[in-house]
């Protein structure tokens, strides 16, 4: 049995909010990623590194043809739940309504799942590019004000964009609640999950999920157990747990 702890909502090592408790790892939905912060990659994933890239590239070139997201609701009934099941070639059949949507396997669903939890990467990947891009900016603003001699109240820029502004809420920008079925797929008996974003631990507690203090962490964190039934409750889908998972938070973000 498992006594690893996995990060959620963030798949992005550098979207969790430190400080994390001590052996928290990142989950790898089969995207290689440079980073020091430690990431779990499951021996359960269906499709390899270089599919994951090629099916992610066929998603966003499909995505281009649609200037806004309203205009994909045409393909709605084309089968777009059971999106990224077989190959590229599939895709574009279903999206197209080429072919009519079948009843996925298991092994489909495990792929389904890979995909999405990659696709919500690929977003966060977005998220941290925009806030390197600002500190970037507010380098160069603070370095041009040094060489001119400029202090805070002669700067001749604005402000860069707050932290708060650039760091995503899970509630708006992540659909935390379709990722956490595909991520419960792949967690091996016993691993608990650590949630480090407030927005999703308060709505937690608003469906009536009872944090209380864990007893076997010495370092103050509240755990609650999700069996089948909160599953069904919070993320409206049924998934068939063997166990009840442990979700863990920091006591302040209640």
């Amino acid at each position: 049995m498992s006594e690893m702890v996995v990060h959620f909502p963030w798949l992005h090592p550098k979207l969790g909010r430190s400080p994390l408790p001590d052996g928290v790892v990142f989950f790898d939905p089969g995207v290689d990623m440079a980073t020091d912060q430690p990431r779990w990659r499951s021996a359960e994933l269906p499709c390899p590194p270089a599919e994951v890239r090629s099916m992610l590239r066929s998603y966003m070139e499909f995505g281009e043809r649609f200037p806004r997201s309203s205009d994909m609701q045409a393909y709605q009934a084309a089968g777009l739940d059971n999106f990224y099941t077989d190959t590229t070639m599939d895709i574009k059949s279903q999206l197209t309504g080429m072919d009519a949507p079948k009843e996925p396997s298991p092994s489909d669903l495990r792929r389904q799942a890979q995909l999405l939890l990659a696709m919500a990467l690929y977003r966060e990947e977005q998220f941290v590019a925009i806030g390197e891009q600002e500190g970037r900016f507010e380098a160069a603003r603070d370095g041009f004000a040094a060489v001119l001699g400029l202090d805070d109240e002669e700067s001749f820029t604005q402000p860069g964009v707050s932290d708060e502004a650039l760091f995503p809420r899970a509630c708006v920008e992540l659909p935390w609640k379709n990722l956490l079925p595909s991520l419960l797929l792949f967690l091996p008996l016993g691993t608990r999950l650590f949630i480090s974003d407030e927005d999703v631990v308060r709505e937690l507690v608003s469906m009536d999920l009872d944090f209380s203090p864990c007893a076997d962490r010495p370092d103050g964190l509240v755990c609650c157990a999700l069996d089948s039934g909160a599953v069904e409750r919070v993320c409206g889908r049924r998934i068939d747990l063997p166990e009840p998972v442990i979700l863990m938070a920091r006591p302040l973000n209640l």
